[in-house]
């Protein structure tokens, strides 16, 4: 064979492995993959997901996928070119518990998982030796503690600052004691650094007043020369004022001034504050209203629907806003007034023997729970996957014992729960099954439980070392790198 035809063909064999391979790596490219079981080109999905940590090792039907066919966009993974079909998608990361699901990856379309959070297996504890206590409130610039104890002559409260994880003040209340088992707990003023306190004796609750700058208390009631107060808040927008029900009406005080008790609405069964309104539920017709909080406007009526709700001491009202107001009735069923702008106004009841409940930050969805289980339910249409849809309610967990301190974690896709003495953390996305993880396991088979966002602090009670029933304060961190 001459050189020349040599040539010619090792030239059309490149040619023709050109023509070949070229829609090939074209195909490639745009997506498209061959399915061995099809026999046919099909167009590729993908996988992005969102993890914290931001370093994880992500598998795939159980292979590692290399970094370097990873592409990172605003912290996310994304993995392109894959198969339609199902598959097994986990991350894990050293010292963290893995996350898993199972996933079905759609032609042209990416699966998104845009809020997983893995859970380390070892926290570090911090203890504060601040003595034993019977519950705790957090300073809403997450700078202080209020710490409640129980003795033998009375309750004790003690301010500890955080940052320095010492006591700095005491207020001892003789002859009173706190009680855990009410819904009304120990409020912070929002700026002020005041305190209001329910306390009881006798069976008759008493509020008190301390005011951290000057180091004083004073009793509330005996102030106002008054029995019998409820729900004693603290404005938002006006210093050193609280207000309070007395004989169904709402009035307000400013506690540096004298006489300065006024009247702000007749004839209610339950209030809440939001923002710069008071939102308030009418006795009389059963309709929902709002003033401003410094009661110089008219009320405007909210809702147009009556509600008629078991009233007592135990009733709740919780305001988002105007369009979005929860209240939660002596017996424990929960109503809904909901004026989204998707499905318009309405006004229903989704629960019963509900214990609380909390709206997350941007008002879509509300978290609420009974004793053995805990729901979500969706204020708004949810648009990032998984899609939801407005009025969703879905069960997240049910357990056998009892549930307590439930919250949202910061991203609104994972909630903060106890069960025993377990702290417990799971995902509300239901694509296949749920993950849920126990955080830590503390000594106290009924812990108190306050998730802060700042440094995504948990602080709660545990058993002190050696101790059988002596609680003290502790706290870890869930992103922390120690």
């Amino acid at each position: 064979m001459t050189e020349a035809r040599v040539k010619r063909i090792f030239f059309w064999t490149l040619v023709i492995s050109f023509f070949i391979t070229a829609p090939l790596v074209v195909f490639h490219t745009i997506g498209y993959r061959f399915s061995m079981e099809r026999g046919i080109f099909v167009y590729s999905g993908s996988v992005t997901i969102k993890p914290t940590p931001r370093e994880v090792n992500v598998f795939i039907d159980n292979k590692q996928i290399s970094k370097g066919v990873i592409n990172f966009l605003n912290y996310s993974y994304h993995i392109d070119g894959l198969t339609p079909g199902k598959y097994s998608l986990k991350v894990e990361a050293p010292g963290y518990y893995s996350w898993f699901k199972k996933v079905h990856i759609h032609s042209g379309l990416s699966t998104e998982f845009w809020n997983i959070f893995l859970v380390k297996k070892h926290y570090t504890e911090t203890a504060y030796l601040v003595g034993s206590l019977n519950s705790f409130f957090i300073s809403p610039d997450n700078k202080k503690i209020a710490l409640v104890e129980n003795t033998n002559d009375g309750a004790v409260v003690k301010i500890l600052d955080i940052k320095k994880e010492k006591v700095e003040y005491s207020f001892p209340f003789v002859g009173y004691k706190f009680s855990d088992k009410e819904k009304e707990n120990i409020e912070w003023s929002p700026k002020e650094g005041r305190l209001s306190v329910p306390l009881w004796r006798d069976g008759n609750k008493t509020y008190f007043i301390i005011n951290i700058g000057s180091k004083e208390s004073f009793n509330l009631n005996e102030r106002l020369g008054k029995q019998n107060l409820e729900m004693v808040r603290w404005s938002s927008k006006e210093k050193n004022v609280v207000l309070y029900i007395f004989q169904e009406n709402i009035f307000k005080d400013d506690l540096l001034k004298k006489d300065s008790n006024s009247l702000i609405v007749k004839n209610v069964v339950g209030y809440d504050l939001s923002g710069q309104d008071l939102f308030y539920l009418s006795k009389d017709n059963g309709i929902i209203y709002k003033k401003s909080i410094k009661g110089n406007s008219d009320a405007e009526q909210i809702t147009t629907q009556s509600i008629s709700v078991k009233t007592g001491n135990k009733l709740r009202m919780i305001a988002y806003d105007e369009k979005k107001i929860a209240i939660i009735d002596q017996e424990g069923n929960l109503y809904l007034y909901n004026n989204s702008d998707e499905k318009g106004e309405s006004m229903n009841k989704i629960g019963e023997d509900v214990l609380g409940l909390h709206f997350s930050n941007d008002g879509k969805k509300m978290v609420f729970w009974n004793k053995k289980e805990i729901l979500v339910y969706f204020l708004q249409k949810w648009e990032t996957q998984p899609i939801r849809d407005a009025g969703d309610l879905i069960n997240i967990v049910r357990f056998y014992q009892d549930i307590q301190n439930v919250e949202w974690f910061r991203d609104y896709e994972h909630i903060i729960f106890t069960v025993g003495g377990s702290i417990k953390m799971v995902e509300i996305d239901r694509r296949s099954h749920r993950n849920i993880y126990d955080i830590i396991k503390t000594k106290d088979e009924h812990p108190k439980v306050i998730y802060t966002t700042q440094k995504d602090n948990l602080f709660f009670t545990n058993i002190a070392q050696g101790e059988n029933n002596k609680k003290e304060l502790h706290s870890l961190s869930l992103t922390s790198l120690k």
